[in-house]
């Protein structure tokens, strides 16, 4: 076995020991709890937000984790074609790398799954029915159209990202206000992802060790794709604040629409993008893949660090 078919391997007996099923850790009957926040104020800029009363502040916060939940069922619509496409590739051929990308494959479809459920469960129990994108294929072509490098390194940060949001400002916290439901789903959901940043680096080596010369041409994919990004979130913000007025039961002026969709954007740009590109794990990843890479994520940054 070669040294990186052992580390393939490595991924595939931690994603064994970390394994957990859907119906244990949420029921399909599961009853969510909106007496409390879900989230953390770092991850959903709620607090600071002066037009809205306490009750009001809660409605978002709720909502705004509702809408969390449902984008990365969203967004790991592409996760799963390019890892089922990176398996593919192996067909035939190395059967340790395919049996670990088949799981990176498998285990994204279960978090699609896990997630929603969840969003079902939040809207069968809040008062209004909540606005949530629809277009997550149409977005996943679009996304599978770049190169499969500038792809991995997107999913490198989404995946690291998630990793920052819980050590940051879940772990931590589980223990003071937040639903100790929603804190466990991404614990759970954060120890599988900790495999898939490492295939993704692992199949990124293997282009670049075939095609050095294509990082160059990925990262300015991997820019556009966080402009896209960016776009998606500003649309899923448009309905947020539809779903707030319609459960606060009151339409917001033009100013106070303006406070809660600055405050929102800055606070979806710095949780998804902004604390992606800052993850250190994500820019040492990318400096060993090559120095070129971690120089043009530091250089993008700036305008993403909203916080």
């Amino acid at each position: 076995m070669t040294n990186q078919d052992s580390e393939y391997q490595s991924c595939i007996q931690n994603s064994e020991r970390v394994s957990w099923r859907i119906d244990d850790l949420l029921p399909k009957e599961t009853v969510i709890d909106f007496s409390r926040r879900i989230l953390s104020d770092a991850l959903t800029g709620t607090d600071g937000i002066g037009c809205l009363s306490a009750a009001e502040k809660l409605l978002l916060n709720q909502i705004r984790s509702n809408s969390y939940a449902h984008l990365f069922l969203f967004l790991e619509e592409y996760a799963v074609a390019l890892a089922a496409h990176r398996a593919g590739l192996e067909l035939h051929k190395n059967q340790t790398q395919m049996r670990a990308l088949l799981r990176f494959t498998e285990e994204e479809l279960k978090h699609q799954q896990l997630f929603a459920r969840y969003t079902a469960a939040f809207a069968r129990g809040f008062k209004v029915a909540p606005g949530l994108l629809d277009n997550q294929v149409a977005v996943a072509k679009a996304i599978m159209a770049k190169s499969n490098l500038g792809v991995l390194i997107f999913n490198l940060h989404m995946e690291l990202m998630t990793q920052q949001h819980y050590v940051e400002t879940i772990r931590d916290n589980e223990r003071e206000t937040l639903d100790p439901l929603f804190c466990n789903l991404l614990k759970h959901h954060w120890l599988e992802e900790a495999q898939h940043t490492r295939l993704d680096f692992l199949e990124a080596q293997k282009i670049i060790a075939v095609e050095p010369g294509g990082v160059d041409a990925a990262m300015a994919e991997y820019a556009e794709l966080l402009q896209a990004l960016r776009g998606t979130l500003n649309a899923q913000l448009q309905l947020d604040l539809q779903t707030l007025e319609q459960a606060a039961g009151r339409t917001f002026s033009e100013a106070e629409r303006e406070e809660i969709f600055k405050a929102q954007e800055r606070s979806y740009v710095w949780s998804f993008i902004g604390m992606g590109m800052k993850a250190p794990l994500f820019l040492s990843r990318l400096r060993a893949l090559s120095p070129v890479a971690e120089q043009r994520v530091l250089e993008l940054a700036p305008q993403y660090y909203c916080n």
